[in-house]
This record gives C-alpha cells, sequence and structure tokens, in this order.
C-alpha cells in the first residue's frame, strides 16, 4: 500500500492507473526514468477484473518522468518482484490484477487508524497539482494529472491559499506616493 501512495504522490496518477502499471510501461533505467499511463483497471459483472488498455479519456494517455524516490521504489520492487502473465507491477499474490474497490477500503482502514479520515486518493492528485502550478504551471499539473484541459485543473485540484500574496509592499507605495504629494 505505501508504493501506491509513494506513485500517486510521484505522479498524481488515479489508483487504477496505478494498479495497472506493467513493468513495460516503466522506463527506469535511462536518463529520466519515466512511467507511461496507458490503461486503467476496471472491474465488471460478468468480466471480473481486468487492465482496459486505455486510460479515463485520451488526454490521459501520458509519459511522466519520475522523481528520485519513485524511480528507486521501482526499482527495488522489480529486483524482488516475481513474475506474472500480466507484467503487472502490482499484482496480487495470484498473479491477477488488484480491484480499485479493494485498494480504496484498505486505504480507508488505513485512513481511520491513523486519524486521516481526510486523505482521500483525490487528496493525492489535487496535492501534487498544486504543488506543481505554484513551482511551474496549471497547464503543466494539468498535463501530469492526465487532464484535457486546465480549466478543470483549477477548477478542482489546485487548492487556494488561504491568504492572498503579501503584497503590502507594493500597496504600501500609494501610502508613500499621497505623502510625498502632500509635501509638495
Amino acid at each position: 500500500m505505501a508504493d501506491i501512495i509513494d506513485l500517486m504522490l510521484a505522479t498524481g496518477c488515479r489508483i487504477g492507473e496505478i494498479l495497472a502499471l506493467r513493468w513495460s510501461d516503466l522506463d527506469l533505467d535511462g536518463d529520466l526514468p519515466v512511467l507511461t499511463v496507458s490503461g486503467t483497471i476496471k472491474t465488471e459483472t460478468g468480466k471480473g477484473t481486468y487492465r482496459k488498455p486505455t486510460p479515463k479519456t485520451d488526454a490521459s494517455r501520458r509519459t511522466v518522468v519520475l522523481p528520485r524516490f519513485a524511480a528507486e521504489l521501482l526499482r527495488v520492487r522489480r529486483e524482488f518482484a516475481t513474475t506474472n502473465e500480466n507484467d503487472a507491477v502490482f499484482a496480487t499474490r495470484n498473479g491477477t490484477w488488484h480491484q480499485v474497490v479493494n485498494v480504496e477500503r484498505r486505504w480507508r482502514q488505513i485512513r481511520k487508524d491513523t486519524g486521516y479520515e481526510w486523505v482521500t486518493p483525490h487528496t493525492f492528485r489535487k496535492t501534487v497539482a498544486t504543488l506543481i502550478s505554484e513551482a511551474a504551471t496549471s497547464e503543466l499539473a494539468s498535463r501530469q494529472l492526465g487532464h484535457s484541459s486546465s480549466q478543470v485543473t483549477r477548477d478542482h485540484y489546485i487548492a487556494r491559499p488561504p491568504v492572498s500574496a503579501d503584497l503590502s509592499e507594493v500597496l504600501q507605495r500609494l501610502a508613500e506616493s499621497d505623502d510625498a504629494d502632500l509635501d509638495s
């Protein structure tokens, strides 16, 4: 579970996208380690749990550069991985795909046990979007999350600070210019 959470924070991916990762979706040994989001996990009555070969939307198909901690996490996981017919990074004991609902249930229990009930998988995506937006742009945050529109990212994922930026020195100039006008 910890590796799933870390990868969600490292990429902004949805749970289904992380669970659908295959070793063939990763390039961990290049100059820039990357992860390609190319599918998602679905569970349907009569079909069971399977990897859908496309993510949620066309814009969700993307390749993201991994931060060092995520690349290292995946290298360690690869070193100790048991081969499975799905090539799944996060395979069950039987080598099958994890169900999204089961991972969500486990996360709810962890949240309850630790007092972090407010932290949902959506919280991780919002955190990633906000951090990227503050460090770069909302457009780059949108691309990282696989949104087709940066407006969606701005409206639903990027947190607004409770206090606006400190512009008091800029505004102080108004008083100083008034004082200068009065002195003349």
